[in-house]
């Protein structure tokens, strides 16, 4: 624990096991724990946060569909927000920045007044994580740089606003790729669907996901992959060519950069 978790200033957060508890001027930091699968009924959190997935999978309910988090991707809600959860089986470990009304008051016009979801990398999970390292090499307690990485964050939120234009086209760019993501396909494909220019479409995978369209390409794919090999009569290969891969190989090299592990020993994980 480190030293200054000591402290009376009074904590938001609803579920699981707070731990190595750190607390800035205005804002908190600390990790959750949920050691195994849990339903986590409809509540509020008393003050806004931002909140990054380090391991185990975790499911939220939303508006427009539910929501699923891979290990290191980011969530902010903002205060009041009513949601809940499904933390999958062997469950999981959140690093989470908790934000204090009094802080509030010096940076509220820059905290976007809905649910801000990052699960591909794109703009709030890198200050985190780097905040994530900060904060558990720290040994004697809060640091400036912990304070400016805190700001960071919220600059990061921020940044994350769309115009309408840009969420219009990037929901028709999504929904052409993931309908048709077991078929060859090029950027002027997707930028047809859209009715934009093949450059723009270039730019809406860097800005809604922080990779390519070919990368983002690799990810559905490998998914599809991974959801076939729980169904025990279907061969690699099989699942190789319905999940749009050139062959096995193929398949073989994409989850082994994915994964860390070979598709035999992945199928076993998913069985």
């Amino acid at each position: 624990m480190h030293p200054h978790d000591q402290t009376t200033r009074k904590l938001g957060w609803v579920y699981g096991q707070v731990q190595d508890r750190l607390d800035l001027d205005g804002a908190s930091l600390f990790e959750t724990t949920h050691r195994r699968r849990t339903e986590v009924p409809v509540h509020e959190h008393e003050f806004p946060y931002v909140t990054m997935l380090v391991n185990g999978k975790y499911r939220e309910p939303f508006a427009r569909g539910d929501v699923y988090f891979t290990p290191f991707s980011a969530a902010y809600h903002p205060v009041h927000t009513r949601h809940a959860g499904l933390i999958e089986e062997h469950g999981c470990r959140f690093f989470t920045l908790e934000l204090e009304p009094s802080w509030l008051a010096t940076v509220e016009s820059a905290l976007p007044p809905d649910s801000v979801f990052d699960w591909h990398g794109q703009k709030v999970l890198w200050p985190m994580l780097r905040l994530f390292r900060e904060y558990r090499e720290e040994q004697l307690g809060p640091s400036l740089t912990m304070e400016s990485l805190a700001l960071e964050v919220i600059g990061a939120l921020r940044l994350g606003k769309q115009d309408d234009y840009a969420t219009d086209s990037w929901k028709l760019v999504r929904e052409k790729m993931h309908d048709c993501f077991r078929e060859q396909m090029r950027i002027g494909d997707l930028a047809t669907a859209a009715e934009v220019h093949p450059v723009h479409v270039a730019r809406l995978f860097r800005q809604h996901t922080g990779l390519t369209a070919g990368e983002y390409l690799q990810r559905l794919r490998a998914q599809h992959a991974c959801r076939l090999m729980q169904q025990p009569e279907r061969t690699l290969c099989e699942i190789a060519y319905d999940s749009g891969f050139f062959d096995q190989s193929h398949m073989n090299r994409v989850l082994r950069r994915f994964t860390q592990c070979s598709p035999g020993a992945l199928r076993t994980l998913t069985q």
